[in-house]
């Protein structure tokens, strides 16, 4: 799958919730991922920029992206799950390229704050950079 594919199938499936409020609550749920341990959470690790700490590694496995991420907010934490889901799987040379559009296409540009915003485009810019040096 691709990222564009990643993003649309994720649009589809977060889209038919209507109310933005539980959309917003549907994606901290199930995008939160499994984390990374306190121990193994690094500061190189750390993404610059974000209000609240979030951490993120990329591993190659059988050629495609793996992500792992963890963050001090369980908001941020399924905020930047999402923006990972788009680029989990995916050829790391596909998501170097990459810019998305997630955020926008399910409006939660409207709901977060400017802010939050600019770390989960760091995040982004992170995995981007990540998937670059993969």
């Amino acid at each position: 799958m691709t990222p564009r594919e990643a993003e649309s199938a994720l649009t589809d499936d977060f889209s038919i919730i209507p109310d933005p409020h539980e959309r917003m609550s549907a994606i901290v749920a199930s995008c939160s991922g499994p984390g990374i341990p306190e121990a193994a959470r690094q500061e190189v690790d750390l993404v610059p920029g974000c209000l609240s700490r979030v951490w993120l590694t990329a591993a190659l496995d059988n050629g495609l992206l793996q992500l792992r991420w963890e963050a001090d907010s369980p908001l941020v934490k399924g905020l930047a799950g999402l923006v990972c889901r788009v680029h989990q799987g995916c050829a790391p040379a596909e998501v170097a390229s990459h810019e998305t559009t997630i955020l926008e296409a399910l409006k939660l540009d409207r709901q977060v704050s400017p802010t939050r915003l600019n770390g989960l485009a760091n995040v982004a810019r992170r995995i981007r950079q990540l998937a670059a040096a993969l």
